[in-house]
């Protein structure tokens, strides 16, 4: 009987309140509608806007102006004066230098308006500020504090015209200025990186070329020296090569020819070097004959080559390794074999592995290609666990 009395004062309670929430909600759609009435009352006619726009240009109030355009990305997104308004507001932030907030702007356009005409001016803006930076123009923070130089935002406002405008002539632009960034910041794998994309994505464009010099260029400035590796010299050859190749009407095609020749002898220049080592370091005729030959293989027209030439021949005559005061204060040395030579590679090889963690030594396979026959007489007597 109780529950009963409660469940009826219950119903007569939320009876009571239905009106009540009627009564609001429908309050607060009139107060909704009465505040739009009221914004629509202070909303400034589009062309109103562009006459205030018009006089403050006319009055160089920068200020004035961005106020106006704001109102007209605000209040007309969808007029074809929107993009209009958000190129006027980059122009005005990138004059004042802050490149942050015109790149802002023209993004706005790129991606809300792709159809419009403002599109390819956008990304225009894009490389020329890029390229503002690039040259050691500093931004300004808030209009009026001088910022530092900002090579790092340049490569970044570079690669906002590839991703956005790919197909257009600025892109492969963009990806040369983006290597000479990272050429300056001595960050050469990036600039290899860069202009190969550029060779991959725009193989006939105008600035390809230019792409297979600057990557064969970056090559060949790392070679240090005929006895460090040529790894360098040798890519920098095939990409003055592949140049010469594609494009052999180009006028610079003589000097790719004259680099490819001296780096030709620069690489058997190494390989000698190399032969020197072994034959005078590691009294290893048989290693250093081979890259003797291999030497003279790989440009026979080399000076270097008539040298490694003159080399086997001497070896082949029975020549000896070049005495030096070590071999005076420890004459018991005894030339190793090439089978002992190898083994004693493998050993340091594994020592460091080991040592550096290049390679878990408990999952390598301990097979030497090289086994002492004491070590398996050893063995078979059990002297070895």
């Amino acid at each position: 009987m109780l529950s009963w009395l409660r469940l009826g004062v219950f119903s007569v309670m939320i009876g009571a309140m239905l009106p009540c929430f009627a009564r609001s909600h429908a309050s607060a759609r009139r107060e909704r509608k009465r505040r739009s009435e009221v914004v629509d009352q202070w909303k400034i006619s589009l062309a109103d806007l562009l006459s205030q726009i018009r006089d403050a240009v006319a009055r160089n109030d920068s200020k004035q102006a961005l106020k106006l355009y704001e109102k007209i990305c605000e209040d007309y997104k969808t007029s074809d004066e929107a993009p209009n308004a958000y190129y006027a507001r980059g122009l005005l932030y990138e004059n004042n230098q802050q490149f942050t907030s015109a790149i802002r702007m023209f993004t706005k356009i790129v991606k809300r308006y792709p159809e419009s005409v403002w599109f390819m001016p956008a990304v225009e803006r894009y490389f020329e500020i890029a390229k503002k930076l690039q040259r050691g123009v500093r931004p300004r923070y808030f209009g009026t504090i001088p910022g530092f130089r900002d090579y790092d935002s340049a490569v970044k406002y570079y690669e906002l015209v590839v991703k956005y405008a790919p197909y257009s002539n600025y892109a492969p632009l963009a990806l040369i200025e983006v290597a000479d960034l990272h050429i300056r910041g001595k960050r050469y794998d990036l600039a290899i990186a860069a202009l190969e994309r550029l060779i991959d994505t725009y193989p006939g464009s105008v600035e390809a070329p230019r792409a297979h010099l600057k990557i064969a260029e970056i090559y060949g400035s790392m070679v240090r020296g005929d006895e460090y590796n040529q790894g360098g010299a040798a890519a920098a050859r095939r990409y003055y090569g592949e140049f010469c190749l594609l494009f052999p009407g180009h006028e610079s095609v003589p000097f790719a020819r004259n680099e490819m020749k001296s780096l030709s002898e620069s690489i058997v220049r190494s390989k000698v070097a190399l032969g020197d080592f072994y034959f005078n370091a590691c009294y290893n005729g048989r290693a250093a004959t081979i890259l003797y030959q291999s030497a003279v293989a790989y440009d026979p027209e080399a000076a270097a080559a008539r040298v490694a030439r003159e080399k086997i021949r001497e070896i082949l005559d029975g020549a000896k390794p070049k005495s030096t005061p070590i071999d005076f204060l420890f004459p018991s040395y005894k030339p190793q074999s090439n089978d002992e030579f190898v083994y004693g590679a493998t050993v340091m090889d594994r020592i460091m592995d080991q040592k550096e963690g290049r390679v878990d030594a408990t999952d390598r396979a301990s097979v030497t290609p090289f086994i002492k026959s004491e070590s398996v007489g050893a063995a078979d007597e059990g002297g070895v666990d």
